[in-house]
């Protein structure tokens, strides 16, 4: 048989596809040099159904070869030692060409379409452009580069640290986002405390005569009415029968009276506290005396593990307790559903201090992905991770200095399945 015309249609079909592949996977990556002041990325498409990414074409410098006839660039992205920047080196016919012969414009356009142009400008044996190249180096290129009466382009795609989930998926997962936005952070003082009394909302029974008890009809802890009848006297002179009533409502909080007892005029037989509001009173240390005044806000959580409830601060003791050394600052609060009861001990969070953050996230969208920290912000049902520079925290929130704007939608919860799904496509993540 002969085997020739197969095996040369075979010859050609095999090098056509390896150039095709080639041709393919040039466009699924952003490697930079990785020498000894270089950085490289090589992560290609992370999507459920990515395939491993194969590196393209590197030059001299380690950064990736781009093709024209024969005009060559070599692309690289350096952040040894400088915030991450591009460099880029040029030849013609394979001999070396001057930085200042080329006109060289990158633009990149990263998820959710927001773009960056960088404009290169000579620097030595390489041209380079003075703007950073933020992380996510996850974009799309459109390269053009002048030399001479030749325009050359480029256009590719070079996904990174991304993955895609469908809207039904994310849904049935518990994926939930909002906008990062401003927010308005507490600086906290954690103090102790206990409820007590409201001695403002406190009542005492009393006879307006002396005499001998004939009835006491209340006991510790029953509820009573404004104008209820608690006791029945006789009188020591008449020997007539009066009435005792409660002078408000609320609660028998102290007893002293009993059944056949003789009680003189004006002494207290009940005291009732209206537990409708409380008192607060929380201990400040010492050391934190002067950041302490009346106004401030206050979170409390009592020890009963209930809901947390805010107040604040009304009013601050002009003495300091001689054997603790600490200041009383009360709090009064509002207590409709008698949970808050007398004696129970109470933490609390003091806001000392207020300030304003341009944008903060949830800490729970927070994830670690290879050295980053990051949260993952959404494009339709594409999820890009986004490394951030974090700074303060409070009640739940952290302040974002760079890599998040205020607005951009970003994942709250259930991010681990995210950072999972990029974590099965992507092995490393090289700097």
């Amino acid at each position: 048989m002969n085997w020739k015309l197969p095996l040369s249609l075979l010859a050609v079909l095999a090098l056509g596809g390896a150039a095709a592949y080639f041709i393919v996977e040039s466009g699924h990556d952003h490697s930079a040099a990785r020498g000894h002041d270089a950085h490289g990325h090589a992560h290609g498409a992370h999507g459920h159904d990515a395939p491993a990414d194969t590196a393209a074409a590197k030059g001299p410098h380690n950064g990736r070869l781009l093709r024209d006839g024969d005009f060559t660039l070599e692309l690289a992205i350096v952040e040894r030692g400088v915030p991450p920047e591009f460099r880029a080196w040029f030849t013609l016919a394979g001999r070396p060409l001057a930085p200042d012969t080329v006109q060289l414009s990158v633009q990149l356009t990263r998820p959710g379409g927001k773009t960056d142009e960088h404009r290169f400008a000579p620097s030595g044996e390489f041209a380079r452009s003075p703007d950073e190249v933020y992380e996510p180096h996850s974009f799309s290129y459109q390269i053009l580069a002048r030399h001479g009466d030749r325009l050359h382009r480029w256009a590719f795609a070079a996904p990174e640290l991304q993955t895609t989930l469908p809207a039904a998926v994310a849904a049935r997962s518990g994926v939930a986002t909002e906008p990062a936005g401003p927010a308005t952070f507490r600086e906290q003082l954690a103090v102790y405390g206990s409820v007590k009394l409201n001695a403002n909302r406190l009542g005492r029974a009393v006879p307006r005569f002396g005499g001998l008890v004939r009835e006491a009809r209340k006991s510790l802890g029953d509820p009573v009415a404004a104008g209820e009848v608690v006791a029945l006297l006789e009188t020591n002179q008449t020997l007539a029968t009066i009435e005792v009533r409660a002078p408000l409502a609320g609660v028998i909080v102290e007893r002293e009276i009993h059944a056949g007892q003789t009680v003189a005029e004006g002494a207290t037989l009940y005291v009732i506290a209206d537990l409708s509001e409380v008192w607060v009173d929380l201990a400040v240390p010492k050391r934190d005396h002067t950041r302490v005044h009346v106004g401030q806000t206050v979170t409390l959580h009592a020890d009963d593990g209930g809901p947390a409830t805010s107040g604040t601060l009304a009013w601050l003791s002009p003495f300091s307790d001689a054997a603790t050394q600490t200041l009383t600052a009360r709090v009064v609060l509002p207590n409709p559903d008698a949970r808050w009861r007398p004696g129970l001990s109470v933490k609390a969070d003091l806001a000392v201090a207020e300030y304003p953050v341009a944008v903060a996230v949830k800490e729970s969208g927070l994830q670690t992905l290879f050295d980053f920290t990051v949260v993952f912000s959404q494009h339709g049902e594409v999820y890009q991770a986004r490394p951030l520079e974090l700074g303060r925290r409070s009640g739940g929130y952290v302040e974002v200095l760079k890599g998040l704007a205020a607005g951009e939608p970003y994942v709250t919860a259930n991010s681990f399945l995210l950072k999972a799904d990029i974590g099965k496509s992507a092995a490393s993540h090289d700097h």
